[in-house]
């Protein structure tokens, strides 16, 4: 170190000259390259033709926007506000017990979807498939908030089949009844149909043996999408 009371020395020759990219023979391996998976995570979503959704009181709204659909799904934004700051009830998506809260008043905020098919994805509890489908995912993403507002990214898998599809809520701390609001899936699958993989070239790779597999039949939830088997 150069103290103050000595005289630092200044080189003329690069410090770093020595250092020169490795030859291919002392490279690594390169790293293994995942198929593509058709979702937020290698793929280029395509914006939903939806105008937001909103529900909203003389205590509370929520609002759901943002659509972009994928091959395998579609992702969205739920935002969550009470009109009193501080709000008289927790705002938030987390289950008694989680993040140190065990505060549930058994009135928090309630929301999931329906489909055509008659399956249904919740954000709070498991997923009720149809007879003759998969179980469904809605799975948050990310999200936070406090005081008065709260936001949630979602991601529900698979792609909704043709027909209406229904925004379910309810939200009883803040005088929310249950409600539902329906919109037509096309605008979804019409999306969904225009998004494009960020590497072509990934497309026919082999699948991961460590990956949960994908197909007709394959039991999805918030669990097996993150690579764990439930």
């Amino acid at each position: 170190m150069c103290r103050f009371s000595t005289r630092c020395k200044t080189r003329i020759v690069d410090f770093f000259s020595d250092l020169e990219p490795p030859d291919d023979a002392h490279r690594g391996p390169e790293p293994q390259r995942v198929r593509w998976r058709g979702d937020p995570d290698d793929t280029v979503g395509v914006p939903v033709a939806l105008s937001p959704l909103l529900v909203h009181t003389d205590q509370a709204a929520v609002i759901v926007s943002g659509f972009f659909a994928y091959p395998t799904g579609f992702a969205f934004s739920l935002v969550a506000i009470s009109r009193l700051n501080p709000a008289p009830s927790p705002i938030g998506f987390l289950r008694p017990g989680m993040g140190g809260r065990n505060d549930s008043t058994g009135g928090e905020l309630r929301f999931g979807i329906g489909f055509a098919d008659g399956s249904r994805a919740m954000s709070r509890w498991n997923s009720i498939p149809s007879a003759n489908t998969s179980v469904r995912t809605l799975l948050p993403r990310g999200g936070g908030g406090g005081g008065r507002k709260w936001s949630q990214e979602f991601w529900c898998e698979p792609l909704p089949p043709a027909g209406p599809m229904a925004f379910v809520f309810e939200w009883r701390d803040f005088g929310v009844p249950q409600t539902s609001i329906e919109v037509d899936a096309a605008a979804v699958l019409d999306a969904a149909s225009h998004a494009a993989p960020l590497w072509p070239d990934d497309v026919d790779l082999p699948e991961d043996p460590n990956f949960p597999a994908r197909g007709s039949g394959a039991q999805w939830n918030s669990r097996t999408y993150g690579g764990m088997r439930s």
